[in-house]
């Protein structure tokens, strides 16, 4: 009774640790904690780590360390087994196993673990020149034959071998770590048989030209030409017959040629004597679909002698059906009064001629005539025209930076935004981003201009009518005008304007707008000015 106790207390004792008089290869690790036996074996792993391992292949010797080749102590597992030593086996038999271990303690084997896919990298890099990749025979054409390049026989270590010998050596506890293994021949997939099958193969179905027809254009690629394109790769089932697709796109584009017009251009509108004109969208259409190579490969190893294949045809943005339905025809907007000349359904301001920035207003007006905009889209004239350029055809002419007068590139062009603001607020469209000058010019309408910076600020309108929209400009001399051309929907009125002082040096312009829609119901919506006094650079004076 009084051994039983024993046993069972000291058993019970080492309920989280190990148990009395463990070792593990040779080191005491009896009665210690959890943490303290991972900490051994990690201390052991680590050592480990630095063994020699020596390969010898019979034509020379392999050196590595244990840890470059991925083999290591198993930690999880050997602490495992250091923990779980003599709790095992029938429970009457534990306490003789226990008085056992005061005479002939409890061994621990440490457990070991390899990476098989680093073990194979590294041998590989060992090896170096003395290991040699099995090469699969392929098949070389020439304009006369196809003939076949003959198989190479490999030899290199089977990792899997290696991996058996290195872990039997290191639970002998090896150290060095010696093992011997010798190359293994390694032969090709493919024998070099299999591959005279297929070029004799390929030789006849390369035998006659290929006629090709495209979009109405014949071209016929001969003999020499298909075997200039025969090639051969492994697959799942071993070495299969291909053709070198890139060589045969690029044939067939330089034989076929042009097919039409390459680019798409999409459909146009003009103005001509007060009419528009619809031009119609040109498809491009050019050699070849991108499934073309493929075909003809396929056609060339089912023997085919004739095969069709399809243009490449690109589609323009705006296609002449989507043109049409448009309804671009009429300008659209209502009669208004400006400087005392009536604006029918269209905006017009004036300038003194000659002057740089005449230059400016009447190149912006130029870039922007024949803009589309399609319903529900938001044209921006910065978006649409871009920074102002000397090489757009922009020149230094006056402006406003920050409420001083400079010259820059592109000064004037607000009189074109002013002038396109007018003529959308007429045609009843919404704003989506417009400032006023900070300061007033007789040359435009009191409270309902814009002004244009790059990037800001930019003019954007919305087309929320379910038509078209064409922007068409013309200049004189001594004048601009936009004139937006769609089928007619809102229209817009000023039916009120105030004016009220901001600050101690500014008056705020508020402008109010009536549209009314073709159902004959009306909304309001206003545009706002503020503008500085005479010789005031800001609103404070």
């Amino acid at each position: 009774m009084v051994f039983l106790g024993a046993w069972a207390f000291d058993t019970s004792a080492a309920a989280n640790g190990s148990l009395r008089n463990v070792e593990l290869d040779g080191d005491d690790l009896g009665g210690e904690s959890e943490e303290a036996v991972n900490d051994a074996v990690d201390r052991d792993a680590v050592d480990f780590g630095a063994t020699e391992v020596r390969i010898d292949t019979g034509d020379t010797t392999l050196e590595a360390t244990a840890a470059e080749l991925s083999l290591a102590i198993d930690r999880d597992a050997t602490a495992s087994a250091v923990l779980a030593e003599g709790r095992s086996g029938a429970t009457p038999l534990r306490p003789l196993a226990w008085a056992r271990s005061f005479v002939s303690p409890y061994e621990v084997e440490p457990r070991y673990t390899l990476r098989s896919e680093q073990l194979a990298l590294v041998l590989a890099g060992l090896e170096g020149t003395e290991r040699r990749t099995p090469v699969e025979p392929t098949i070389v054409a020439s304009p006369e034959t196809v003939r076949v390049q003959n198989g190479v026989v490999g030899r290199a270590l089977d990792p899997e071998v290696v991996a058996d010998r290195l872990l039997a050596a290191a639970r002998a506890d090896e150290d060095p770590i010696t093992i011997a293994v010798e190359p293994e021949t390694r032969a090709p997939r493919v024998s070099d048989a299999e591959a005279r099958a297929l070029a004799e193969e390929a030789e006849a179905l390369t035998a006659e030209p290929l006629v090709v027809n495209v979009s109405g254009k014949t071209v016929t690629f001969d003999v020499p030409e298909l075997r200039g394109w025969t090639r051969s790769r492994m697959g799942s089932d071993g070495i299969e017959l291909s053709f070198d697709e890139e060589r045969i796109d690029a044939a067939l584009k330089d034989r076929v040629g042009s097919l039409g017009d390459a680019e798409p251009k999409s459909a146009s509108f003009a103005v001509v004597d007060g009419a528009v004109r619809l031009t119609p969208a040109v498809v491009g259409i050019s050699c070849c679909a991108e499934d073309s190579a493929t075909r003809i490969a396929e056609a060339i190893a089912a023997g085919t002698e004739v095969i069709e294949v399809d243009p490449l045809v690109d589609e323009p943005d705006l296609t002449t059906e989507e043109a049409y339905s448009l309804g671009i025809s009429e300008p659209v907007g209502t009669t208004t009064l400006w400087d005392g000349r009536p604006q029918v359904k269209s905006f017009t301001t004036y300038y003194e001629p000659g002057a740089p920035r005449v230059t400016n207003i009447r190149r912006i007006a130029d870039l922007t005539r024949g803009a589309v905009v399609l319903p529900g889209e938001t044209f921006s004239l910065n978006g649409h025209v871009g920074q102002r350029t000397r090489e757009k055809g922009f020149v230094p002419a006056g402006a406003i930076d920050n409420g001083v007068h400079v010259d820059e590139v592109g000064g004037g062009v607000s009189q074109f935004s002013t002038t396109m603001f007018n003529a959308a607020f007429f045609a009843g469209l919404p704003f989506e981003a417009y400032q006023a000058h900070s300061e007033y010019f007789s040359r435009y309408p009191r409270g309902r201009e814009a002004t244009m910076g790059w990037e800001n600020p930019d003019l954007a309108f919305t087309n929320d009518t379910p038509h078209g929209i064409l922007i068409w400009t013309s200049h004189t001399d001594t004048s601009v005008t936009v004139t937006l051309y769609s089928t007619q929907h809102a229209f817009g009125q000023q039916t009120d304007q105030s004016e009220e002082r901001s600050g101690r040096a500014c008056t705020r312009v508020e402008t109010t707008r009536t549209i009314t829609y073709p159902d004959g119901r009306t909304a309001t919506d206003t545009v706002a000015a503020r503008y500085r006094d005479s010789g005031a650079r800001t609103c404070d004076g």
